[in-house]
């Protein structure tokens, strides 16, 4: 239905996929990085780390684009080529996913860490 769901996979439960909740809302959402998510779910983490891994993403889930690419380069410099591939639509996911990985190694090849991604509704 639109939502953007932070589940705290670390408190088991419903949040952790039990008692019917949907998992695709379990699957690392675009805005998250991967290690953000890893500290959702890592019961071991301090429950301090794990916080600031939930108030992360949901910022991330906020930002638009353009927040995401000035985010980007305050972190990467200026230097640092931002490209936005932004898909709504479900049918087009598929699509700009594919794409993505499919740009992503060339373009690293060719700029290394001059360059960086952007994706939103994939």
């Amino acid at each position: 239905r639109g939502a953007k769901v932070v589940p705290l996979m670390r408190t088991g439960g419903a949040s952790d996929g039990e008692f019917g909740f949907p998992t695709a809302a379990l699957k690392k959402p675009s805005y998250a990085t991967e290690d953000l998510w890893s500290r959702l779910a890592d019961k071991d983490a301090p429950v301090d780390e794990s916080a600031k891994a939930a108030v992360d993403v949901v910022i991330r889930a906020m930002e638009t684009p353009q927040e995401a690419a000035h985010r980007l380069r305050s972190s990467m410099g200026n230097e640092t080529t931002v490209v936005c591939i932004v898909s709504e639509a479900e049918d087009g996911a598929a699509d700009s996913e594919a794409l993505v990985k499919a740009i992503a190694p060339q373009l690293d090849a060719q700029m290394g860490s001059r360059s960086a991604f952007v994706t939103r509704g994939m």
